[in-house]
């Protein structure tokens, strides 16, 4: 049996992770030329159910993809722990807004891995978000999924109703099966559900999504090694800045640091001195260079 590896006690030493990694590898070799930034690869549905039980299968991939793309009708044949053939695909037909998901599931997904040549962010959908999404169909293996969820204390009948109260005011459709399903869900590991159906007749809140910038992406993600400009001046080599300016790419005693403000702004002035030795801090909210080279401060 696999164990669960990671700081999110993810399974990603099964077979079935192993074949979607190479099912992204083949994807991302037909991406030509140089992507800015990686492209956010969410995994959802069985193959995110898959990271999160050492026994779930599936025999396609569905994942909600941060940039517009189009999937290769490609297969992955492999051996399941029960040494049985079978094949992973994409599900070319899979939409994230068929279904009920809550406003703020991709922002909360959790890292997974770099895809093998870099041009894909892997996450998956937090079992919280992911026992939300399956409420809309509730077909048996949705059913099944959320007792497992349960079982293995990813999830508690009060937070899958909060989350599940929260995202229906952001659904279009029959509120009423979808609070069905919750109840159902809920009255399986016996907990009575506390909160109403909702209003068929309320109006619909129109989800405004958060958009982050580069950097405050970064400070969320927790990923290291990065520098605060609030923690004191940095010095290093400039190599270059992301597409929004918001962070700065130092490379300092063998490392790359990203380097951003504390108030996540952006840094344009950094623009010219690309390749130069600068010393970069912050000083009541303005922003202070020094070019080495030149020994000359330069206050922004």
């Amino acid at each position: 049996m696999s164990v669960r590896n990671g700081p999110n006690h993810l399974y990603t030493d099964r077979p079935i992770f192993s074949a979607a990694r190479e099912l992204i590898r083949q994807t991302e070799s037909g991406i030509q030329g140089r992507l800015e930034q990686p492209v956010r690869l969410i995994l959802t549905g069985g193959a995110a159910m898959a990271l999160y039980s050492p026994t779930r299968s599936s025999n396609d991939v569905d994942a909600i993809f941060s940039h517009r793309i189009i999937l290769p009708e490609v297969s992955v044949p492999y051996l399941d722990e029960q040494g049985a053939r079978r094949l992973l695909t994409w599900d070319r037909n899979y939409s994230p807004v068929l279904g009920l998901m809550h406003p703020d599931a991709e922002n909360e997904a959790i890292f997974v891995a770099h895809s093998p040549d870099k041009k894909f962010d892997v996450l998956v959908l937090s079992p919280l978000d992911l026992a939300v999404s399956k409420l809309g169909r509730y077909a048996d293996n949705d059913q099944s999924d959320i007792r497992e969820l349960f079982a293995a204390d990813l999830i508690t009948p009060q937070s899958l109703e909060d989350r599940a109260d929260e995202a229906m005011h952001y659904f279009v459709g029959n509120l009423g099966q979808v609070h069905q399903n919750l109840t159902l869900a809920l009255e399986g590991v016996g907990y009575k559900i506390t909160k109403s159906r909702p209003d068929d007749g309320r109006d619909y809140h129109v989800p405004q999504p958060v958009l982050l910038n580069d950097a405050q992406r970064l400070a969320k993600s927790g990923e290291n090694p990065v520098h605060c400009l609030s923690r004191g001046q940095i010095t290093g080599r400039l190599l270059s800045l992301s597409d929004d300016r918001s962070l700065a790419f130092l490379s300092r005693a063998g490392s790359v640091l990203a380097i951003y403000r504390s108030d996540f702004g952006p840094m344009s002035d950094l623009s010219p001195l690309k390749g130069k030795l600068v010393t970069i801090s912050e000083r009541h909210g303005s922003l202070q260079i020094r070019e080495r080279r030149q020994d000359r401060a330069i206050e922004r």
